[in-house]
């Protein structure tokens, strides 16, 4: 591979556009009247500008060594690949036929040309001079020449010119002969391609339509080529793409052989999001960056090789959950720190469905972060703006179909699509949360409220008992000035309260307006600068309610100093109330009364005073219960509303998603887990001696919390005798059970069957099916696929499935199977191999000897091995035929 191609096969197997059909200087008819030094450059100039990648030298009835080694040698320099062949004028047909015959290097290995050897033999008994033209017809026709082709052991293939103009094949041949054409095993193992198909269907005239009923299955692919007789006719005409990882004979004849998928007249765009790269800074990968396609990767190598930690690090870095019901979680939790070690770190390329580039970087621990262009993005979703919707899973998770795995399903599947109604969720969840507060609140108002007003009636009683001494109107006075100073320290209390609140208010305000900025509009400069006056104004009455806390607090003081003064009259007649209590107290030892104290009186009075603030103070918050247990329910209704909002997404996409195959369905059942219900009453309520019975009877009665909360009196009669302790229980875990979203459930069934009745290669057959119909997620990643699969299902369902797909979807693959790499024609295919210390990795395709070799040694247990299998099935086919 030359200086240039590494570039260009960076990202795997690339669209390259391919001219098949090109003359040079070397042929008499290709007029060039430039110096003769500069051809060579000027021709491959030529090719580049044309953004021709594969150039096929086809001189009529000739071949240059020397001239193609130095077009060769000067196309690797521009990443530009150039093929050997001929322009062949066949004897066949009316006025012969041009076919293009293209030969693979070894016809010009160890320095030999054994494609003139074979010119000289097609023109037998004529000199150069008297073939080397476009009507130079050989000895033999299509099929002796084709065998003679095949007698020198050396791979070719041909495609046949201009096929509908003149020495064209469609035009020499008649139908009859077509027809034989079509059957000869050497026509259809070595004729790759029609150039230059212009006619689809046309009734009097050899046409598409009805080569492709002569040819059916063996209708090769068709090409393109300039044809060209000077260097400004190089690139002129049609185009026509191969995709190939590799510019040599090989890469091209297979591109052929596998025209469906590998051939094109345009270059597919890239519309799906997807993987460029990944990087690594320390750990096991220290220093690698891994290449991707945007098609099918596959990361192969023996077992402990690194497939699975270079997997695990693009699915840590995108921060893609594994799901509850991974079946490998315990290994990978364990893979990461031994592979990144603490401080690693990894770094995603990637590009959006817009074409926008981004970095994900991640370090180990940590969480991660976004670049674009080197700068920091907070707040861009990883799964939403960059990568839509990626799906991972893991060694074995195909075939998981135990409890739960619907819902691990849906989840996978649905990923951030639901990030919307689930912050709803939250939100009135809050603000269930709150109201049950607030409910719990007034609930504890109105036990306090009980209590006072009981304390309230003692006191009274024991006044009532004084006051029949008559020791009310003989310490009146002093009674007098306590209630007025209990009245003054009320009003104190709420005028303080009041000038907090304006001052903590103001504080704010002034806090938040100085966080706008102002703003500039190009389109509205007028508007906004009479808005501009209009906030300046709203500003400014920040300082208005500044004064005002200015004010209220001075008001506040001159009511302070006011009490103080009445404090002050009370403390002068100090003296005064201390020889009136003397006097009673004298008094009543005169009559044997010990028991009665005034200082207890006063006491007394105070405290009946204290109590009746407070009761009318909680009989007026109490009097909100209605109105709280009416916000409690409405929040219910509302958190309620928002999770049948979140099933309706679900039920939603399962039906696009059910609908877009028949074999697997997915069908959802809205608060369905009864047994997750259950479990959390139980939980809740654990240690409380309730049988259980009782929640299995509640379970069956009510769908969920919210239910139960509203009928709770019917409810609680389940619990029987303990149905007055159920009821408390319940209201003090209110939240903790009226909060708590009852799962839905899931029922998969896979041809009408429950999924976890199937076999486990069943089971992952389907899953895999199913996951491959999907729509909408640009990335797959599975450790292991073939894991629970059968050869038969890779190839005949998976594979073929998968190389359809592929063009819309990045698929990473770890895997052990060949099926994937080779049957799928793999893009990217990145060979791992570990040591203790590092892993060590070779990125490379399908297309190259190399990589080819690796495949081979790693996935088929080397090239003895692969021979022998070879051998047998071929001995095998025989005898079944």
């Amino acid at each position: 591979m030359s200086e240039a191609l590494p570039k260009l096969f960076a990202h795997g197997a690339q669209w390259v556009r391919a001219d098949f059909h090109l003359h040079t200087r070397a042929d008499k008819e290709f007029r060039y009247d430039g110096e003769e030094d500069r051809f060579v450059a000027s021709y491959i100039n030529a090719l580049e500008a044309a953004g021709t990648r594969l150039a096929v030298i086809t001189n009529h009835n000739k071949f240059d060594l020397d001239e193609f080694k130095a077009l060769r040698k000067r196309g690797r320099k521009s990443g530009i690949g150039v093929l050997p062949g001929v322009e062949l004028s066949v004897k066949d047909g009316a006025n012969g036929v041009h076919t293009l015959v293209v030969f693979s290097d070894a016809w010009l290995a160890d320095g030999q040309d054994y494609i003139n050897q074979f010119l000289g033999v097609a023109f037998s008994g004529r000199v150069p001079s008297q073939y080397e033209q476009e009507n130079g017809r050989s000895n033999d026709d299509l099929v002796d020449t084709l065998k003679m082709l095949e007698g020198y052991h050396r791979d070719f293939f041909i495609i046949f010119a201009h096929v509908e103009a003149n020495s064209g094949l469609w035009k020499e041949i008649g139908g009859g002969r077509m027809g034989e054409l079509a059957t000869e095993p050497l026509i259809q193992k070595y004729a790759l391609g029609f150039q230059k198909v212009r006619t689809h269907d046309k009734p009097d005239d050899v046409c598409r339509t009805k080569v492709k009923g002569w040819w059916r299955e063996h209708y090769p692919a068709e090409v393109e080529g300039s044809d060209a007789k000077a260097i400004e006719d190089i690139g002129k005409g049609r185009k026509v793409y191969l995709k190939l990882g590799d510019l040599g004979f090989d890469a091209v004849k297979f591109a052929l052989t596998d025209h469906n998928f590998r051939v094109s007249t345009e270059i597919p765009v890239v519309s799906h999001s997807h993987i460029n790269a990944i990087r690594f800074e320390g750990g096991l990968l220290d220093g690698k960056r891994i290449t991707f396609s945007p098609h099918l990767n596959c990361l192969i190598g023996i077992q402990g090789s690194g497939k699975s930690s270079i997997l695990e690090s693009v699915r840590y870095a995108l921060d893609i959950p594994f799901g509850e019901k991974a079946q490998d979680r315990e290994y990978k939790d364990r893979l990461l720190p031994h592979v990144l070690k603490s401080g690693g770190k990894v770094i995603v390329e990637a590009t959006d469905r817009h074409g926008a580039q981004f970095e994900v970087s991640r370090i180990w621990g940590q969480s991660p972060n976004v670049y674009v262009d080197g700068t920091l993005r907070p707040g861009v979703s990883i799964k939403e703006t960059i990568i839509a919707k990626p799906l991972y899973f893991g060694q074995k998770d195909l075939s998981a179909a135990g409890k739960g795995f619907g819902h691990d399903l849906v989840e996978k599947l649905m990923g951030d699509s639901l990030k919307g109604v689930r912050k709803k969720i939250e939100e009135r969840s809050d603000d269930l949360r709150k109201a049950i507060e607030s409910f719990n609140s007034v609930r504890s108002d109105a036990e306090n409220k009980q209590a006072l007003e009981d304390e309230l009636k003692d006191v009274k009683f024991n006044l009532e008992h004084f006051d029949k001494h008559g020791i009310k109107g003989k310490l009146e006075k002093q009674l007098a000035y306590s209630e007025d100073l209990t009245y003054c320290e009320g009003v104190d209390e709420t005028a303080q309260g009041w000038h907090k609140a304006i001052d903590n208010a103001a504080t704010q305000a002034e806090e938040d307006f100085n966080l706008i900025e102002s703003h500039v509009s190009d389109h509205n400069a007028d508007f906004f600068t009479r808005y501009a006056a209009k906030v300046q104004e709203l500003k400014e009455t920040v300082a208005t309610a500044k004064t005002l806390a200015l004010t209220i607090k001075s008001k506040s003081g001159d009511l302070g100093t006011l009490r103080q003064e009445l404090e002050s009259i009370r403390d002068s007649l100090k003296e005064e109330f201390a020889e009136t209590e003397r006097k009673l107290v004298k008094a009543f030892e005169e009559q044997g009364i010990s028991s009665i104290q005034p200082d207890a009186y006063i006491e007394l009075t105070q405290r009946k005073q204290e109590l009746e603030s407070q009761i009318d103070e909680l009989t007026k918050r109490t009097g909100k219960e209605k109105s709280n247990l009416d916000a409690v329910l409405t929040a219910l209704i509302s958190l309620n509303d928002a999770w049948h909002d979140e099933f309706k997404l679900i039920e939603a996409a399962l039906k696009t998603i059910n609908e877009s195959q028949k074999s697997l369905r997915v069908e959802a059942v809205f608060k369905g887990d009864r047994s997750a219900f259950k479990n959390h009453i139980e939980g809740q309520l654990r240690g409380n001696n309730l049988r259980k019975e009782y929640y299995d009877a509640l379970t069956a009665a009510y769908t969920d919390f919210g239910e139960i909360f509203q009928d709770l009196g019917s409810a609680s009669t389940h619990a029987k005798a303990k149905s007055e302790e159920f009821k408390k229980l319940f209201m003090a875990n209110l939240y903790a059970l009226t909060g708590y979203q009852v799962p839905n459930s899931y029922v998969v069934t896979y041809h009408g069957k429950a999924l976890s009745s199937h076999s486990l290669g069943q089971r992952a057959s389907a899953m895999m099916l199913f996951l491959l119909s999907q729509k909408g997620n640009d990335l797959l990643l599975i450790d292991q696929p073939e894991d629970d699969l059968d050869s038969q299902t890779v190839y005949e369902e998976v594979v073929k499935l998968l190389r359809k797909l592929k063009p819309d979807q990045q698929f990473i693959f770890a895997t052990h199977n060949a099926n994937f790499p080779v049957l799928g024609d793999a893009e990217i295919i990145t060979t791992c191999s570990a040591s203790d210390d590092k892993i060590t990795i070779s990125v490379g395709n399908i297309d190259e000897e190399a990589c080819q070799a690796s495949v081979i040694s790693i996935m088929e247990g080397g090239p003895e091995a692969f021979e022998r299998r070879r051998t047998i099935y071929q001995i095998w086919k025989a005898r079944a035929v």
